[in-house]
């Protein structure tokens, strides 16, 4: 069995280890993004799968910026026992220094909801429900349980990144429920063209029989992942770093085929701040 993958990544080919995979399996001969699957399906960046959209001033990502530092340096005082004068977002990797104290503060913002943040985070909804033209909600439908909000940390020059995946699948192979919510996914510090999130254009429109992906937990590098890591599409293995901008949103539909977030940079942690949402 092959333990590796190749991926292309802005044309820089990198391999990875995939020892601990589940096996990897092609689907069924269908398309999953359909009019009644997809809340994406009628905007009109759908063909591509994803748009960076403008959503906030600088004074509003400012005050962003400022509400997520002040969240997540309260997380890492109270999880790791350590001071965090002077923290920053982009020095959080000097902060946060060992693996272990890492594995403490993302088991946090990996799951959080809005009484988590020092900032009512929850107004960021209506903008976003402008941008669709509709309205959203963060309850999941078949059971009215909240949806978490996810920070995601990314230390320069590490392992801390998802396989390429698509966020449908754990419910569709566990629950038989595809789709049905669009992915925010909001830059806020580090985030530039070594470190911006990955993605591969037009991938939701593929038949699950193009795709070679795992039906159980996916492997990277030695880290286990509850998505499903994807291999291959179509053939191919090429990723797009995606480009967005400070108060832009990228969003993209929860069919579309993204991750492999390395960061690249050498002494910049990258975060970002992460929604899935459901049609209301």
């Amino acid at each position: 069995m092959n333990e590796n993958a190749v991926f292309i990544i802005n044309d820089d080919k990198r391999a990875f280890s995939t020892k601990g995979s589940a096996p990897f399996k092609y689907g069924e001969n269908e398309v999953l993004s359909t009019v009644s699957t997809d809340i994406t399906f009628n905007q009109p960046w759908y063909d591509q799968g994803y748009a960076a959209l403008d959503f906030l001033d600088e004074e509003e990502f400012r005050t962003l910026k400022n509400g997520i530092t002040q969240s997540i340096a309260a997380i890492v005082s109270k999880e790791c026992s350590l001071a965090t004068e002077g923290f920053t977002l982009e020095k959080y990797h000097e902060f946060v220094q060992s693996d272990a104290e890492h594995i403490k503060v993302i088991s946090r913002t990996r799951d959080l909801f809005a009484e988590d943040f020092s900032f009512p985070i929850m107004d960021l909804i209506p903008r976003f429900e402008k941008l669709m033209g509709m309205g959203l909600t963060d309850r999941v439908p078949e059971s009215q349980v909240k949806a978490h909000i996810i920070v995601r940390i990314n230390r320069p020059q590490s392992n801390d990144f998802n396989p390429p995946h698509k966020d449908i699948y754990q419910r569709v192979d566990s629950k038989g429920i595809v789709g049905g919510f669009v992915n925010l996914w909001i830059p806020v510090a580090g985030v530039n063209e070594k470190s911006s999130l990955p993605l591969v254009p037009q991938s939701h429109l593929l038949k699950e029989s193009q795709i070679l992906r795992t039906f159980d937990r996916g492997t990277i590098n030695g880290n286990s992942y509850s998505v499903r890591m994807v291999k291959s599409w179509n053939g191919q293995n090429n990723l797009v770093r995606s480009t967005v901008k400070d108060g832009q949103v990228l969003i993209f539909s929860g069919h579309l085929i993204h991750g492999l977030a390395v960061n690249d940079n050498v002494d910049l942690t990258r975060v970002a701040l992460e929604f899935r949402l459901f049609k209301a």
